[in-house]
């Protein structure tokens, strides 16, 4: 079906009201996952299999643990992926999460696929780690509401996660990235529009990062066989941050990486199975 035009190109007001929000942390667990969803926001389908190195987020987390008045920063802290039950130590990523952010909201974002398969060490850890289950229902025929009945009975809180399109309750639609390869987008303009950036931070390879097109394209980019233009300056390291003010500063700027968003030309689309089509991605 032909995408619609995105009703995501924000003024200077909305952009500013969002971003007086606190800001989540996205975890990528896995880069890979098991739905093979078109336009994918993490690129999953494009990924190869990957999954978090737990020693490394160990020391991530303990620098991010660091930082002065990092304590209620966060809106929450997001495992996510890709598909994160594929991780063979899903388990000891909770735990560690909970180790060294002992009073952050977390939550485990899935699509559901695996949950009647994990053991009762999964669903202990949930619950003794305060853990929330977001569930997000997409439409692939599989009872939701049965499937989240299944989880509060293993003493799981439980909640269905919407699209950012703010479509229903579930992932009827899929937001359709425009991203331009060759980079020639005005930062500034990019970002003012972006629904993303400063939001939804990604922490990975020992770095805070925007947003998710800047943590991991990488997949995006080996598919299909172009160089998005990486800076210094699109991370901030760990090691680097004394205060939350400088996430604050971090994430209230344009970085290099919003030379590629096209953001005026964002789609909403219907979910559907991804066909590895540049197009579902690139404007």
């Amino acid at each position: 079906m032909v995408p619609s035009r995105s009703p995501y190109t924000e003024g200077f007001a909305e952009r500013w009201a969002k971003m007086a929000m606190k800001p989540k942390l996205d975890v990528q667990v896995c880069d890979h996952c098991n739905l093979r969803c078109a336009g994918c926001l993490h690129f999953a389908p494009l990924a190869g299999e990957r999954f978090l190195d737990l020693e490394e987020y160990e020391r991530d987390l303990e620098q991010l643990a660091a930082v002065d008045r990092v304590a209620g920063y966060f809106d929450a802290i997001v495992l996510m992926g890709g598909e994160p039950l594929l991780h063979p130590r899903i388990v000891d990523v909770m735990r560690s999460t909970r180790h060294f952010l002992p009073g952050e909201y977390v939550s485990l974002c899935t699509n559901g696929l695996l949950l009647r398969r994990m053991d009762d060490a999964f669903w202990d850890t949930l619950t003794e780690c305060a853990i929330e289950l977001a569930i997000s229902p997409y439409p692939i025929h599989m009872d939701y509401v049965e499937l989240a009945e299944y989880a509060r009975s293993k003493g799981a809180k439980t909640f269905f996660t919407g699209d950012i399109t703010g479509a229903g309750a579930g992932k009827e639609t899929f937001m359709r990235l425009a991203l331009d390869p060759h980079g020639e987008r005005d930062p500034a303009r990019s970002f003012t529009s972006c629904p993303f950036g400063g939001c939804y931070l990604q922490l990975a390879r020992g770095s805070i990062w925007l947003c998710q097109v800047a943590a991991h394209h990488g997949s995006l980019a080996r598919r299909f066989r172009f160089h998005m233009h990486d800076s210094p300056d699109d991370a901030l390291p760990l090691g680097s941050i004394v205060s939350t003010d400088d996430i604050e500063a971090f994430r209230r700027r344009p970085h290099p990486m919003c030379r590629h968003c096209n953001n005026e030309a964002l789609t909403v689309a219907p979910w559907e199975q991804s066909k590895l089509e540049a197009g579902e991605w690139l404007a």
